[in-house]
């Protein structure tokens, strides 16, 4: 649903997102170059600007919409690995704040992908469970 230059950036985020504790595991590069493959461009594991540069580019170039999915797919980059901490916590109040999406919403999206993962996981447990 991206736009080319949208593509680039979100890429671009999602690679700060995934580095955002300090670690960037075989998940996390399976989800970028998943993520490059889905919108037909370049795989990235460097970001050639920083997070406020990206987040403030997206959000002139955005509309709520598409800054909700960015939102999202950043949410499950950082959940990805099993782990979230503070700095990942921190990591997504600044895109929310910047793309002015309330705390109430990040906490309510962060709900959702945690549901969604253990529905999934779920799913994966019944369809595997040979008994």
């Amino acid at each position: 649903m991206l736009k080319d230059e949208q593509k680039d950036l979100f890429l671009q985020l999602a690679v700060q997102a995934a580095k955002a504790n300090g670690k960037f595991d075989e998940t996390e590069k399976e989800m970028l170059i998943k993520f490059a493959n889905e919108m037909n461009i370049e795989p990235k594991s460097e970001s050639d600007k920083s997070i406020d540069e990206l987040t403030e580019e997206l959000a002139k170039i955005t509309g709520k919409k598409e800054r909700k999915i960015i939102l999202f797919e950043a949410i499950g980059i950082l959940n990805s690995d099993g782990e979230f901490d503070e700095k990942e916590a921190e990591y997504l109040a600044n895109i929310a704040k910047k793309f002015e999406i309330s705390k109430e919403d990040l906490e309510y999206m962060m709900s959702l992908v945690s549901y969604y993962v253990e529905l999934f996981d779920e799913i994966v447990y019944t369809v595997v469970d040979e008994e």
